[in-house]
């Protein structure tokens, strides 16, 4: 039986859309040089950063850090390989195969992607937030955990809501464990993003185009994350100066000068005086308005230039969308890529100081207690974006009252246990430190402590369980579990010690 024009005409077309799919989106797409900042582009920047490991030959020992943001908030991968050098005389790849919100269902999905990585050791810091417990409260709110059925929390973990990277990392082993519990239309959507990789990366995969663009093309001066030169003072994240700071004048600066952001609550003495200055040299701008300014410098002879404001503003102050709960005094914006010639590559895993880092650092208990109920949990009500947190808090106090039941994530994560211990690989396990305020809302409960004997129960001839959930002061956390820069650098020393003590036991 001959087939029609069309049906020839349409298996052509697929056909031709698969190869497209493959070469582009499979291939090239992560073939272009990444330009995200660190913590950007959760999705896309794993991936890249998978792929990128998956091509390299495995010439040294490689130690993996997964998990979440707790992973890559705790440990810098560039700290702990050369402090494991330094410690066992060995040289170490350290990787990351983590990305905000990887809970251990994720992981325990895409587990054989990480076999196939080579992995020596692993080690996989985990706290409160990573087993999403206060999605119990949530949907089931006033009910306890005993009553909540763990099927309906499931569905819930693998939505596009909650999950978006069940169906951009891993549709093909959501489909394969959930069949039972989707509905024909998420099967369908699964199914297509198995199928085609551009409708599984729709969503993230131009902002680094965009990013590639921009930084050869555009002003960078829309964008989320600061990724130019580090200025010795410090810049926030999100490109902010304080009322000093100190520049390289680059060839680049001086032939085509530099945009700097001026908000209304810098003018309020109606305008602004930035004095740039080197050892030989001074110049003051005045802005009047708004904006941002484009900037010459007459300066030729220094390579160095420290510029001074004339004020700063606060954010607490602020009418507009710029008003925030923080005190530090703001300068000027910068571009996203200043004082660079080029802009960074590959670089979508390196952390680097930034203001918000270093603003408890001679807080009092007291003043950092008042600081952070003000900073996380105040104005609820005016401050939609900080549910996450509230939901976090009352998820704690609530279980506090209960008993442990290990539904949602925990069985997975004893899955990986097992895994890890049939593939003869070893595991550090760590529970990793807690800021200390959140901790005391439920340290002493019933329900932490059967997480605690949980967690040391996965113990096997792989696996090695440790509790560091009181290693860090509160000053060292930016909210319940991350860390600032500064009590990072403090807990590497102590996971490198944890992990050599553990690759010694394995040899």
């Amino acid at each position: 039986m001959f087939w029609s024009k069309n049906t020839i005409f349409a298996v052509l077309f697929v056909f031709c859309l698969f190869v497209l799919d493959t070469v582009f989106f499979e291939f090239l797409l992560w073939k272009i040089p990444n330009e995200s900042p660190w913590n950007s582009n959760h999705f896309y920047n794993f991936i890249y950063e998978w792929k990128s490991i998956e091509s390299r030959p495995k010439n040294k020992k490689r130690v993996f850090i997964v998990g979440s943001s707790i992973a890559y908030y705790s440990l810098d991968k560039t700290l702990v390989q050369n402090e494991l050098s330094k410690l066992t005389k060995e040289d170490w790849d350290v990787e990351y195969f983590s990305y905000a919100g990887k809970s251990p269902l994720y992981l325990y999905l895409f587990l054989d992607e990480l076999w196939k990585l080579k992995p020596d050791l692993v080690v996989y810091p985990i706290n409160f937030i990573d087993f999403r417990m206060h999605r119990a409260n949530v949907l089931f709110p006033g009910r306890l955990l005993s009553n909540v059925p763990n099927e309906v929390l499931i569905k819930d973990a693998i939505s596009e809501g909650e999950a978006p990277q069940s169906k951009i990392i891993f549709p093909w082993q959501t489909l394969k464990h959930f069949w039972n519990i989707l509905d024909w239309e998420e099967r369908s959507d699964f199914l297509l993003a198995g199928l085609f990789q551009f409708y599984a990366t729709k969503n993230i995969y131009s902002e680094n185009i965009e990013n590639i663009y921009n930084h050869r093309f555009g002003r960078n001066t829309r964008y989320h994350a600061y990724a130019g030169v580090q200025i010795p003072e410090r810049v926030n994240s999100l490109g902010w100066t304080g009322k000093k700071f100190t520049f390289p004048l680059t060839k680049k600066l001086r032939q085509d000068g530099f945009w700097l952001e001026i908000v209304s609550d810098l003018l309020r003495e109606k305008s602004l005086s930035i004095e740039f200055s080197s050892d030989n040299w001074k110049e003051t701008k005045v802005f009047l308005n708004p904006g941002w300014n484009k900037i010459y410098l007459d300066e030729r002879h220094s390579d160095v230039i420290r510029a001074e404001l004339s004020q700063t503003w606060l954010a607490t102050e602020s009418a507009g969308f710029l008003k925030d709960y923080h005190f530090d005094p703001m300068g000027v914006r910068l571009t996203q890529t200043f004082g660079l010639d080029k802009p960074i590559q590959n670089a979508q895993y390196n952390r680097e100081e930034r203001t918000e880092d270093l603003r408890y650092l001679n807080m009092n208990d007291s003043d950092y207690e008042k600081y952070f109920y003000f900073r996380l949990l105040a104005d609820f009500h005016l401050r939609p974006g900080i549910r996450y947190l509230v939901e976090l808090a009352e998820s704690k106090k609530k279980l506090a009252s209960q008993e442990f039941i290990p539904i949602l994530h925990f069985p997975y994560l004893k899955e990986i246990s097992n895994e890890f211990d049939k593939r003869k690989i070893p595991l550090l396990l760590i529970n990793n430190p807690e800021n200390p305020i959140s901790l005391k809302w439920y340290k002493d409960s019933n329900w932490y402590e059967g997480y605690l004997k949980y967690l040391k129960d996965l113990e096997n001839p792989s696996v090695k369980f440790i509790d560091l959930k009181e290693n860090l002061r509160m000053q060292d956390f930016s909210d319940y579990h991350h860390f600032t820069y500064p009590g990072m650098v403090k807990m590497n020393q102590v996971y490198c010690e944890e992990i050599k003590k553990f690759s010694a036991l394995r040899n």
